[in-house]
């Protein structure tokens, strides 16, 4: 909740107040990850979406991830070149390239997923009863009102449109 005192409008947007705690979590993932398992963040993002969803392609990564292809693609780079992840081409599509792990690229999926795992219930536990679930609804409800709003000709900065009227 933002102070009266305080002039600057973003520490009270639930935008800001989600990438604070988003960058927080990666902060510290960052730091991690490239050390215990010798893999940067941007590229354990993208060897989950691997595992998801074995022969995709990085543009698919990028629309699932909602985040640029750029830097999908150097993650992929990166990844092919450590022998985690593998490219074929597409046999419907001449251009473009199918992606997915390879053993080594699953183990080491493994081992992360069950880090990121422990660490969730780490952050989670921090929560009193019953507020768990509350989160993980407004979380989700929070997502597809940022995809209506983002699906919008104004992009959600238009005059606002109240979905649920008291």
């Amino acid at each position: 909740m933002q102070r009266s005192d305080d002039p600057r409008l973003l520490r009270g947007l639930i935008s800001h107040r989600v990438l604070v705690l988003s960058n927080t979590l990666a902060l510290a993932a960052a730091r991690y990850y490239p050390r215990r398992f010798g893999i940067r963040l941007a590229e354990w993002r993208v060897i989950d979406a691997l595992h998801a969803g074995s022969g995709i392609t990085a543009i698919e990564i990028s629309q699932w991830l909602k985040t640029d292809k750029a830097w999908v693609g150097r993650s992929v780079e990166r990844l092919v070149r450590a022998g985690l992840a593998r490219r074929r081409a597409d046999p419907d599509h001449g251009r473009r390239q199918l992606l997915a792990l390879t053993e080594k690229g699953e183990r080491t999926y493994r081992a992360i997923a069950a880090a990121a795992r422990r660490r969730n219930d780490n952050l989670l536990a921090g929560l009193g009863p019953g507020t768990r679930g509350k989160v993980e609804r407004a979380l989700a409800e929070l997502q597809a009102s940022a995809s209506h709003l983002l699906a919008r000709p104004d992009l959600g900065f238009g005059p606002v449109r109240r979905k649920y009227m008291k």
